[in-house]
């Protein structure tokens, strides 16, 4: 039944096939390293963890790549002070401080310097998946009528900046992006928001995409549960340890003084922002319901610090509506 979405991720791959995909071992990855591999068997797949830690990631890489027979598996341990000095660059390049796109957007940085260190020019992700089949948290959480949740994730699709792209060109390499070709797009997106979020068994998000790979993907793969590629990678928790540099009255006059922060983490993340960007907000509660930027033309999704918001209210990251 979803034969092709399988089809049509394999097309962009076949077209120009990457040298290397960032693998978390996730189904998006997974599915584009079994198709990658098809065309090139010495594609490299690399995984991003911290030195000292066995995440999720790192557990379920090795067991895929085993199982998929990927020769070219590197997983690079970064030292946690290596992950703490990219996060101003993640910041710069994001152009926000939201923090789980900060620490998505290291994540991803620190997997693509690695590949450009090997000598390598190419590279994809499986950036694009979770809003396609509505499996962020803001997404699965929803509470209100599905038609209106379908045209949030449509709208928030013309409005997301896809950070693998901004930072592969930053670096000049080229970036593959199945889950960002058109024809991948309305593929998935021809299937009603119902099925693209149903919930089977231990499938819990991503149905059609894991139903598609089943018999080319291992099981523990297709039923993996969701994780988010800064969480996986443990790059979220040793983002976060920066907020012990704020002190607890510095924080709380910020907070009056310019927006309710929601943590010492977002401010800390704020002030390197601040840094390198001029921070302004919008009159008469213009601008973005939760720090008051312009939207910059954007619908619902703030690009200073990445609030998605519908009438006036937040749909958020760990919550819903």
């Amino acid at each position: 039944m979803y034969e092709n979405i399988k089809q049509k991720i394999g097309e962009v791959i076949k077209k120009d096939p990457p040298e290397s995909v960032l693998f978390s071992g996730g189904v998006d990855s997974s599915a584009i390293l079994y198709h990658a591999a098809k065309e090139y068997q010495d594609v490299m797949a690399i995984t991003v963890g911290v030195k000292g830690k066995e995440t999720s990631d790192i557990i379920y890489s090795k067991s895929v790549a085993k199982q998929l027979g990927i020769k070219n598996h590197h997983i690079y341990y970064a030292e946690p002070e290596q992950v703490r000095n990219m996060i101003e660059t993640s910041v710069k390049i994001l152009k926000s401080f939201n923090p789980e796109w900060v620490s998505s957007t290291t994540t991803l940085l620190l997997g693509t310097l690695y590949a450009k260190k090997q000598g390598l020019h190419s590279i994809s992700s499986g950036e694009g998946a979770d809003d396609l089949l509505g499996s962020f948290p803001f997404f699965t959480n929803w509470r209100g009528k599905k038609e209106q949740l379908e045209e949030v994730i449509e709208q928030r699709l013309e409005e997301i900046v896809v950070m693998s792209d901004v930072i592969a060109k930053s670096m000049k390499m080229n970036y593959v992006a199945p889950f960002q070709d058109p024809k991948v797009k309305k593929e998935i997106l021809s299937i009603p928001i119902e099925e693209r979020m149903r919930q089977e068994g231990r499938i819990k998000t991503k149905y059609p995409l894991r139903k598609a790979y089943e018999s080319c993907l291992p099981l523990d793969c297709i039923t993996r549960p969701q994780t988010m590629a800064f969480s996986g990678s443990g790059i979220y928790d040793t983002i976060r340890s920066i907020e012990g540099e704020i002190k607890s009255q510095e924080y709380i006059q910020a907070s009056q003084c310019l927006f309710p922060f929601k943590s010492k983490f977002e401010y800390a993340l704020f002030k390197l922002y601040q840094k390198n960007f001029e921070f302004k907000q919008q009159p008469d509660g213009k601008g973005c319901i939760h720090c008051g930027s312009s939207m910059d033309g954007n619908a619902i999704n703030c690009r200073t610090c990445a609030t998605l918001q519908v009438e006036g209210k937040e749909l958020e990251f760990s919550g819903g509506r």
